[in-house]
């Protein structure tokens, strides 16, 4: 395990001929979701992107399906899925690339099997949408779930001042709607709806 920490990808530790299947520069390298080359199996990467926001959440998270992948817990992604997604990334390679953090957080959950599922904890959806993103907010369902992870998740939201009412403000309703209707999933629009309303109330 390598680390290190800078404003340039600079990797001189890897052989010329990785440098050249990941087509490394002093910004970029060529990776299907920042961590995985269809050519070289057994070598994967984390935080190899430009992050708006903490990291450490999203690390945790990207590790975690890096070691399911490798363990056997995880199916990993096949070549086709990496070199597509490999493609899509050179498409845009030209442009800014920085990634929030809570999509990165949700790509790499989905990733590992352990996004949380809202509608199996709407007691605790405003917490999770609007609270920290914390580590915790990833260990309600899935592999290595914890029991506790709920009551945490409670906490740190209260802590964090996330759920100062017992309303939606005018803005989280907003970003709640317009998040059911980018989803584009019926199921989620009305748990979305159900959540308002009962949260109105």
């Amino acid at each position: 395990m390598i680390f290190g920490t800078g404003y340039e990808l600079d990797l001189p530790f890897l052989s010329s001929e990785m440098r050249r299947k990941l087509d490394v520069d002093a910004r970029h390298m060529d990776l299907y979701k920042f961590t995985f080359h269809p050519e070289l199996a057994g070598l994967a990467f984390a935080g190899m992107f430009d992050l708006t926001g903490p990291n450490f959440t999203v690390l945790e998270l990207q590790a975690r399906w890096v070691a399911y992948v490798w363990s056997g817990n995880r199916p990993g992604p096949s070549g086709e899925e990496m070199k597509a997604g490999i493609a899509a990334y050179r498409a845009r390679r030209g442009s800014p690339q920085q990634t929030p953090m809570q999509c990165a957080a949700l790509m790499f959950a989905r990733a590992a099997g352990v996004e949380t599922e809202l509608e199996r904890w709407p007691e605790l959806a405003r917490a999770l949408l609007f609270g920290p993103l914390a580590p915790v907010s990833f260990r309600m369902s899935g592999h290595d779930s914890l029991p506790e992870a709920p009551r945490r998740v409670a906490q740190d939201a209260l802590a964090f001042g996330a759920v100062p009412t017992s309303t939606f403000t005018p803005e989280q309703r907003t970003q709640l709607q317009r998040l059911a209707a980018a989803r584009g999933d019926a199921a989620f629009t009305q748990f979305v709806e159900r959540l308002i309303k009962a949260v109105s109330l």
